[in-house]
């Protein structure tokens, strides 16, 4: 009797422990990813990321309001994130300690958000490099002799620093006094590469939409300013995190959307627009032909996005502004 009394303890504390480990909270794939992260919160379970007492000149650094001073004493560490308190209420502006900034979910030069969770926030450094010759009209005039219909430049006749290999995402936008009026994105391993998809991109999608469009691309395009940017997400919302939406969105954010084979955005200032960004994020839904709230659906990713407008050539009568275009991924 006592023998059977013990094996029923033993039972139910197996499955008492099971229970507790399923309970607790798991770190996402997301962070499990990350492993040259220092922590300022304590980390999610499973994860052995560095404290950040243990590196002075960080913590002296996130105390301080100089982006490229925390970058470089996170590469001296050899360290490339931050694991920070989740504020999302405080404020956010730049003369504020970063580490203020940080927890607020704000944007912070030379950083991106990359994981967005109720237990804490996971900034990167940012390695997109910004040539010198963005500073110019280069790329949107490339991008509007594409649009014009002359055949793509070889990626070989481009600047070298527009060729370097690194993961971007290019939009080109078409915009007139009205605002937008038709742009596409493409994601590539070279800034030039994506540019002549993009551009590639829109003018076919133009031509789809001659009518609607008020007659020919080659007709129009003198009118309309032309504007190339990259675009980036800035963290990827856990599925837990919903209720932070509205606070981690930003005024410099789009809000975006990821399925298999399907990548769905509102830009910036489509954003703004409405209500708030979870009234957003239904409208993309929503215009996307998905339920509107499709918030916490296995298949769906979040994300907020970031848009960096590089080059503009304007038309002869275009919309004479440069900034954060409002409309979605149509």
């Amino acid at each position: 009797m006592a023998k059977r009394t013990w094996l029923l303890v033993i039972v139910g504390l197996l499955g008492a422990l099971v229970l507790w480990r399923q309970s607790r909270p798991q770190a996402s794939a997301v962070l499990m990813q990350w492993t040259d992260v220092v922590a300022l919160v304590s980390p999610p379970p499973g994860l052995d990321w560095d404290r950040v007492d243990a590196h002075p000149a960080i913590e002296e650094a996130l105390r301080g309001i100089d982006p490229a001073r925390l970058r470089e004493a996170l590469g001296d560490a050899g360290l490339r994130g931050l694991w920070v308190a989740v504020s999302p209420e405080a404020p956010s502006g730049a003369e504020l300690p970063l580490v203020d900034r940080f927890a607020s979910g704000g944007v912070i030069r030379g950083f991106r958000g990359e994981a967005l969770t109720p237990e804490g926030l996971l900034y990167v450094i940012d390695d997109t490099e910004w040539p010198v010759v963005l500073s110019d009209r280069v790329l949107a005039r490339v991008a509007r002799g594409i649009l014009e219909g002359s055949a793509p430049p070889p990626l070989d006749a481009f600047p070298e620093e527009l060729t370097r290999a690194q993961a971007v995402e290019v939009l080109v936008l078409l915009s007139g006094g009205r605002g937008p009026r038709l742009w596409r994105s493409a994601r590539a391993q070279s800034i030039a590469e994506a540019l002549v998809t993009a551009s590639l991109a829109a003018r076919e999608r133009w031509e789809e939409r001659t009518e609607t469009m008020g007659g020919p691309l080659g007709e129009r395009l003198d009118q309309l300013d032309v504007e190339v940017a990259i675009l980036f997400d800035d963290g990827t919302f856990d599925p837990r995190a919903v209720s932070l939406i509205d606070a981690l969105v930003k005024s410099q954010h789009g809000v975006a959307y990821e399925q298999p084979a399907r990548w769905r955005y509102l830009l910036p200032g489509a954003t703004r627009a409405a209500n708030t960004p979870t009234d957003a994020y239904r409208r993309l839904f929503r215009d996307n032909d998905l339920p509107e709230d499709s918030f916490q659906r296995r298949d769906v990713r979040l994300y907020r996005l970031r848009m960096q407008t590089v080059s503009v050539d304007q038309g002869s009568t275009g919309s004479r502004r440069v900034g954060a275009p409002s409309g979605s991924s149509e």
